[in-house]
């Protein structure tokens, strides 16, 4: 059950699908998609990647940047 409706359509029908740039599987693709041509499986495997700490130079996951370094304890913003 949808909780609300999604106003976004596509302005022809050729533009509505698409495939998974990952596994190849057929999308829906809407206006201002944010998956980036991958399905929902794929994205959740697709990660940012390492990022070197600009402080002391230790490589921080690309999925714990937001967290900030957990070497210096640098965090993102407090420069």
């Amino acid at each position: 059950m949808l909780l609300f409706s999604d106003p976004r359509s596509v302005a022809s029908s050729e533009e509505r699908f698409s495939r998974c740039l990952y596994c190849g599987r057929e999308l829906v693709v809407l206006p201002n998609d944010r998956r980036g041509g991958a399905c929902f499986d794929c994205l959740a495997l697709a990660v940012a990647p390492p990022v070197a700490c600009p402080q002391c130079g230790s490589v921080i996951p690309g999925e714990e940047r937001a967290l900030g370094c957990p070497e210096c304890r640098w965090y993102p913003g407090r420069d």
